[in-house]
């Protein structure tokens, strides 16, 4: 890829999108575009990774304590609440695991696909729309360009002959009798001056006229550019809100669920009902036959 060119960052004027090659700014918008997809994507595999690890800690977390409370002296409606915890917890486990899965494949595979679509490359240059807009670009900018150089040419000759007669002008006021300068020196350094602004003003005038063209020429390119830009974000918008979608679990009706059936469960903790069970399994209610005599 071509670099930037290397102008002082304190001259607006020269960093303008006018100046020669500055449009490479634009054309490289498509490259890093591109790079731009590949880097959200990369993103949102590690989250879709975080989300599967969490999914499996939840898992095993759940498995391991299901097993420990079996053990564990609590009863009644107590007992089935902390159990409800474990179910919520699974049910929590297989929704992140699908938060993991869309991730990686409906998204991913979205984007790869639209990226294959909306970049397409040509042989041994790059990108397509890079390569028709730089190539554009430097076709409507080559003829204004070349007018521009001529200008600086005419330029710098006209101020060189500015400059050599101030100095034959100072030599003279330093020595009045310089034999060297004559009254017919001094006429054809000025008419030199006077030729070399001719020269200068002409070119000006022809690069002043063709600037309309050249201008209308380079938005005309920089707009199909913008339009092809506006609908690569346009795209990227999407995407950003079908991820979150996906990760955004305070609005899906799962979790809702989960949460809500949890809820009930621990609201259903009835320490009457638990001390009654309690009494007719582990106390005074338990059916019990007491000693009487038994006949030989």
């Amino acid at each position: 890829m071509a670099s930037l060119p290397k102008e002082p960052l304190d001259d607006p004027k020269k960093q303008s999108f006018w100046m020669p090659g500055n449009y490479v700014r634009t054309v490289h918008r498509t490259d890093q575009s591109f790079q731009a997809c590949n880097d959200i994507m990369a993103c949102f595999m590690e989250r879709a990774k975080v989300e599967k690890q969490y999914a499996q800690q939840l898992s095993q977390w759940s498995s391991k304590w299901k097993s420990i409370i079996d053990s564990r002296p609590l009863y009644g409606s107590l007992m089935r609440a902390w159990q409800c915890f474990f179910t919520s917890t699974e049910r929590l486990s297989a929704l992140h695991s699908s938060i993991s899965a869309s991730l990686t494949t409906e998204e991913r595979e979205r984007v790869k696909t639209w990226q294959k679509e909306t970049f397409p490359k040509k042989l041994f240059c790059g990108f397509k729309e890079s390569y028709d807009n730089k190539t554009s670009f430097s076709r409507a900018q080559k003829p204004w360009s070349k007018k521009l150089k001529k200008l600086e040419k005419v330029r710098v000759a006209y101020h060189k002959s500015c400059q050599r007669e101030q100095a034959a002008l100072d030599r003279e006021r330093q020595a009045n009798d310089n034999p060297e300068l004559s009254e017919e020196k001094k006429l054809k350094l000025a008419e030199a001056k006077e030729r070399a602004r001719d020269r200068y003003e002409k070119v000006l005038e022809d690069l002043t006229s063709y600037t309309p063209r050249y201008m209308e020429e380079m938005e005309a390119i920089f707009d199909e550019s913008q339009e092809e830009e506006r609908k690569r974000i346009s795209f990227l918008k999407q995407v950003f809100l079908s991820i979150h979608r996906h990760l955004d679990i305070t609005n899906n009706e799962s979790v809702k669920a989960v949460y809500s059936e949890l809820h009930q469960t621990l609201m259903s903790i009835d320490e009457q009902d638990d001390l009654k069970w309690w009494k007719n399994n582990q106390g005074p209610g338990m059916p019990t036959d007491w000693p009487k005599i038994q006949e030989w």
